[in-house]
Formats: C-alpha cells, sequence, structure tokens
C-alpha cells in the first residue's frame, strides 16, 4: 500500500480546518454564549429556555445545516477565550467587535451596531452621564476584556479604569462605593433601563457605535464565509430583521 512520506528538506503540506465538515458530521452546532443579556441571549428562568435574537439566529443556522444547536454557556466576556481556544464552531452574545479581539478570533460581517453607555445611580452619583466623567478622581468600571475597556483606555485621560472580573459584575463596584459610573455597550446597557435604580446616558458621536457581530476561530476561512453567507441570506430574506423586531432589536440591526 502505498504511503504518503515527506522528504527530507521539503515541508509538509498545511492542513486547512473544514469545521463546516465536522459540524455536520457531528451533526451538533456548538454555539458558546454568556446567557445575561435580555433579548439578545437570555436564559429564560420559567422554561430553562434559552431565549433571545441570538438563540433564534443559531436554531435558525443549525437548520441550514441540518445539525441542532448546542449551547455552550460561560460567564461574560468567556465567550472570545472559548472561541479563540476552538471550544465551539461560534460565539454568540452582544459580541462588540475590536481590533484586540479581532487578532484573536475572525468575525461575521456585522449585523448591529448601538453606542456605549455610561450607567449611574440615580439617587446619588457625582457623575452626571458623559458629563465630568473623565476628570481626576472618577473611577470608571468596565467588564475586563470587554469594548468598553478598550474605548475608555483609549480616550479616558485622567479617570481611573476599573476592570471587573466575573464573578463581581460593575454595578456592584458602583454600589458598593468603588466605582462612581459603569461604562458598557449598548446591547448590555438595555437591561438596565427599565430599573429606576440606574440612569443611562448614550455616549456621544465623538466615541462612535459599536459593531456587533459573531466569532468563530480563525484559520477557516470557508467556515467564516459559510457564516457570512447564512447572515446575508437572513438579512435579505427578513428573517434577521423580523428576529430584531420581535426582541426590540430593529433600531440596531445594520443594513
Amino acid at each position: 500500500m502505498a504511503q504518503n512520506v515527506a522528504s527530507p528538506g521539503r515541508t509538509a503540506p498545511v492542513v486547512t480546518p473544514d469545521r463546516s465538515a465536522t459540524v455536520r458530521a457531528r451533526r451538533e452546532l456548538l454555539v458558546c454564549t454568556a446567557p445575561d443579556l435580555p433579548s439578545i441571549s437570555w436564559r429564560n428562568h420559567r422554561n430553562g429556555e434559552l431565549e433571545g435574537l441570538d438563540a433564534d439566529i443559531a436554531h435558525a443556522l443549525a437548520a441550514r445545516l441540518s445539525v441542532r444547536p448546542v449551547f455552550v454557556e460561560t460567564a461574560p466576556g468567556g465567550v472570545i477565550d472559548m472561541v479563540e481556544r476552538g471550544a465551539c464552531d461560534l460565539g454568540m452574545g452582544g459580541l462588540g467587535v475590536s481590533p484586540a479581539r479581532a487578532a484573536r478570533v475572525a468575525f461575521t460581517t456585522p449585523f448591529l451596531a448601538g453606542p456605549l453607555a455610561a450607567i449611574t445611580q440615580r439617587a446619588r452619583s457625582r457623575v452626571a452621564g458623559w458629563t465630568g466623567l473623565d476628570r481626576e478622581g472618577v473611577v470608571v468600571a468596565v467588564l475586563a476584556g470587554s469594548v468598553a475597556e478598550e474605548v475608555m483606555r483609549q480616550h479616558a485621560r485622567q479617570a481611573e479604569i476599573l476592570p471587573v472580573r466575573p464573578p463581581m459584575v460593575p454595578e456592584q463596584e458602583i454600589s458598593a462605593g468603588r466605582a462612581d459610573v459603569f461604562v458598557t455597550d449598548y446591547a448590555d446597557s438595555r437591561r438596565l433601563r427599565e430599573d429606576d435604580t440606574w440612569q443611562v446616558a448614550h455616549a456621544p458621536r465623538s466615541l462612535g457605535h459599536t459593531l456587533y457581530a459573531y466569532a468563530v476561530p480563525r484559520g477557516d476561512p470557508a467556515w467564516l464565509a459559510e457564516v457570512n453567507g447564512f447572515l446575508a441570506q437572513v438579512k435579505a430574506d427578513g428573517t434577521l430583521p423580523r428576529a430584531a423586531q420581535r426582541w426590540g432589536l430593529r433600531e440596531m440591526v445594520v443594513n
């Protein structure tokens, strides 16, 4: 039987991963997500189901591939790590695109966009939204590894940036008096809008908008192209806009 033997001094061929074939052979689409964002990725404690725009889109992608979706849950901020390690086929959960993240994973074409938000306590705060946020003595809490942390480190000149890591959450730092304001992305800020404890102020246009996309492991352009083709299809046929409308996210959809 003939065998393929690499000749001395000759570079062995590079094997390109084929995640699309792996997903179909496995008959499962592994989706990493942090179910902490209402309307996007959220665990409904009444029925135990994962709900939101991402769940709808994951089910639609799985149906296109003739497989079943399997949601792999992780802590907030952990999705990028898991995608980078190849622990899942697709990362979801309000993932903001940034240069630092794009060096670790491959992002699909963005499909949502929204401004950053500054969160303060209504009852007591010495920071009025974005007014006076960047001044000496102000402590700005951000979720460690988030797009908000990257943006604030780029733009803040005097305020102290306080990265918060799970299991702690930035709101706890404000309540405990260790931070004055919490800066997060638009998707995350939605969960606090209807809570009278918090005041939500959107960022000025000078800070731009956060683009949201799904993440896949780097090094497999065919899989990235397949997911991008799917996103283009669900945009064109109305599946994505209808799902966004259902979850109150229509204003965030990028055409």
